[in-house]
Parts: structure tokens; C-alpha cells; sequence
């Protein structure tokens, strides 16, 4: 939530990883995209979380003065072929209102629907 207020009003992107001790670990990206309401994150935070032996838990991007709602775009690009990009990855979704961060929302995937529901 910190990553999120402190990029605002620009999106923010990064990731959360188990590390090979058992702990989690908040891996912040550098977001590659320049327009608003968009992020891309740099994939190199992804190869030297794999390159640590870190097990890939979630995604997290934030909204900025919007509400916390995968968009069609977010879930576009988290799907190939209809299936999650990241099978058993969470989607987190931070809503940041005036540089002020609200409380996340997961999305996870539901094979019956064959799209990302909120996880409760």
C-alpha cells in the first residue's frame, strides 16, 4: 500500500514472492509504461525473483482515483488463450484516492467461470 500512495497519481506494479526460507517478500517494478491508468511491469524484477529461488505468490498494481476493479485490460493482459498467464498467481488491486492508499482487493481465478472473481 506504501508502493501505491508513494507512485500516485501514477500506477504502480510489482509482485510478492516466497522466498527459499519461507518468508514473503514484496518486490517492487519499475512500471514501463508512461500513460496513466496503465502499468507494465519490468520483467526483470520477475527473472531475478525467479534467479533467487522465490516462488511467485501475487501481482499487485494500483488504481489511481479509481476503484479497485480489474479492468477489461488488466484482465486481458493476465489471461493467454483464455487461461491465466500466472496459473495459481493472485491479482492484487490497490485503490490509491488522492495519494491516499485504500485496502487491496484479491482477484484469483475461477476455472468455472473461466475468469478472475474476488477472493474472499
Amino acid at each position: 500500500m506504501a508502493h501505491a500512495a508513494a507512485g500516485w497519481p501514477m500506477e504502480v506494479c510489482g509482485l510478492v514472492a516466497r522466498c527459499p526460507n519461507g518468508t514473503l517478500a514484496v518486490r517492487p517494478a519499475r512500471n514501463l509504461s508512461d500513460l496513466p491508468g496503465t502499468f507494465l511491469l519490468d520483467p526483470a524484477v520477475l527473472v531475478a525473483s525467479h534467479r533467487q529461488g522465490e516462488v511467485l505468490i501475487a501481482l499487485y498494481h494500483s488504481h489511481c482515483d479509481a476503484p479497485a476493479i480489474l479492468s477489461a485490460a488488466d484482465r486481458a493482459a493476465a489471461c493467454l488463450d483464455g487461461a491465466p498467464a500466472w496459473p495459481g498467481v493472485a491479482l492484487w488491486v490497490v485503490p490509491v484516492v488522492a495519494g491516499v492508499a485504500g485496502p487491496p482487493v484479491c482477484y484469483t481465478w475461477n476455472d468455472t467461470l473461466a475468469d478472475f472473481t474476488v477472493r474472499t
